[in-house]
């Protein structure tokens, strides 16, 4: 009897972001990542990874672990296995991943140059976050140097990292967000159009005033003031000569426009970058977990945390949790101290609390948590956000009210997102007093539906119920299995 032999590459799904890769392709197999490395670039490849340049990054954790794979040897290629990080992408980052992302990719083209080596791309879809850690994962970006007088990447590091930052720096959050919600703006518009004649700079305010009267294209002298009296020569010589020999414009009076690089030169870049901060600007929910958190390595848990930590701990088959509007991340940073997890994305909308939580990340050393800036209501590409942040447990807590008595949003709409955020299960507080607060203890009008067995009976439409308990005054905690 015949045996059919069984070809893993069939099986494999190609990253939609690897297709001008000359180095080869990444792909997906079993919810790992590999790479191909196209026959060109094999002996680079295996010069590459044995060099003490990658030994000293993969030391420092500024790239992926990578090694050669022995998973598919039909392939008759050589294919790189590197250790999976969570997916995010630039929009979802704080001001300061933002910063620390440009500063790691300054570090890493900084230690490739003492090798001969180079980054030959410099921009965000290479960089994603190892928890609270940036790491550029393209390894393929790495080549010899090409000059030794410049970095080849620079410009494109200016446009995809420092140019955001500065309009975060002066409080342009509507630029910002623009530039960053799409993933490949570099700047230009169709037709091609470089960056000192977009506007940017006047946006930006560094644009250089600096007025040249030229002949011909040759500077005959230049001044730092708009003068009316060259403006004034400028058009009537150039009447004159028209009618003389029949040519436009032989005089010119404008201004001298300079690169993005003559403001911010290359040696001086990671001065400049370590300059820029982001303005205080007070939002919503900035603060609302600050005062827990010199307590967290000592914490006299509440009754409520502790019984949805008893609850959550009892599940056995979950790595990996999503809390939905965390905030500064309280609670995911217990859970990353009470249970054992692979993975907790924290996410919230508010800038101020998901900045502080990755700023807390760090200083408190927790390992399992990725803070990121998500609206899980509204956001761009929501299935695919979705499909790349997808986890065992999907957690909502003192949310609901909001989002219902606030926000208008339906309660249907509300479970339908956690579902799409989770693999097997969700847990979601309600609180029948609505908007009152414990501190407060204002009451509410609230309307006739609004009540517990109103929540319920949608609740079981998508979940098979697990638990229903009350933990508070003013809140239930429905743990529930996807249906």
């Amino acid at each position: 009897m015949d045996t059919v032999k069984i070809n893993k590459m069939d099986n494999i799904q190609y990253s939609q972001k690897s297709m001008v890769d000359d180095f080869g392709r990444v792909f997906f197999h079993k919810n790992r990542v590999f790479r191909k490395i196209a026959k060109e670039k094999e002996k680079f490849c295996l010069e590459l990874i044995g060099s003490e340049m990658f030994k000293e990054l993969i030391e420092k954790e500024l790239i992926p672990k990578t090694f050669v794979s022995n998973e598919f040897p039909e392939s008759n290629a050589i294919i790189l296995e590197h250790k999976k990080l969570i997916e995010s992408l630039q929009h979802e980052w704080t001001f300061q991943m933002f910063k620390d992302a440009a500063s790691t990719v300054l570090k890493i083209n900084e230690i490739c140059n003492k090798y001969g080596y180079e980054l030959k791309d410099a921009h965000t879809l290479n960089v994603l976050f190892d928890h609270n850690k940036p790491v550029f994962v393209d390894i393929g970006s790495i080549d010899l140097v090409k000059s030794r007088e410049s970095w080849f990447a620079y410009q494109e590091f200016l446009n995809s990292f420092f140019i955001p930052l500065l309009f975060w720096s002066k409080n342009e959050l509507l630029i910002v967000r623009k530039l960053l919600e799409s993933n490949f703006y570099r700047m230009f518009t169709i037709p091609s159009q470089k960056i000192e004649e977009s506007g940017l700079y006047e946006l930006l305010s560094v644009e250089n005033h600096n007025y040249k009267f030229s002949f011909r294209n040759k500077v005959l002298f230049s001044t730092n003031n708009n003068l009316s009296f060259f403006r004034f020569c400028e058009k009537t010589a150039n009447k004159i000569l028209k009618i003389i020999f029949k040519r436009n414009n032989l005089f010119q009076y404008n201004l001298k426009r300079n690169s993005l690089t003559d403001f911010y030169p290359e040696k001086e870049i990671e001065r400049n970058l370590d300059s820029l901060s982001k303005l205080t600007v007070n939002s919503q929910w900035k603060g609302y977990h600050g005062k827990f958190y010199n307590t967290i390595e000592n914490v006299n848990y509440s009754a409520r945390f502790k019984r949805l930590l008893e609850i959550l701990n009892n599940l056995d088959d979950i790595e990996t949790v999503i809390d939905l509007a965390g905030n500064e991340g309280y609670f995911s940073f217990l859970l990353s101290k009470e249970m054992k997890l692979k993975s907790i994305i924290l996410v919230d909308y508010d800038e101020n609390a998901i900045n502080e939580a990755y700023l807390n990340s760090k200083k408190l050393g927790i390992k399992n948590v990725t803070p990121l800036l998500l609206n899980f209501m509204f956001t761009p590409d929501l299935k695919g956000t979705s499909k790349r942040l997808k986890s065992d447990l999907a957690v909502a807590l003192a949310v609901t009210h909001h989002l219902i008595l606030t926000d208008r949003f339906s309660l249907g709409a509300i479970l339908e997102r956690l579902i799409m955020f989770s693999n097997k299960y969700v847990a979601v507080e309600f609180m029948p007093l609505g908007l009152w607060s414990i501190e407060s203890k204002i009451e509410q009008n609230l309307p006739e539906w609004y009540n517990l067995d109103w929540f319920r009976d949608e609740f079981v439409k998508y979940f098979d119920l697990i638990i229903e308990e009350q933990l508070e005054e003013n809140r239930v905690i429905f743990l529930g299995k996807i249906k």
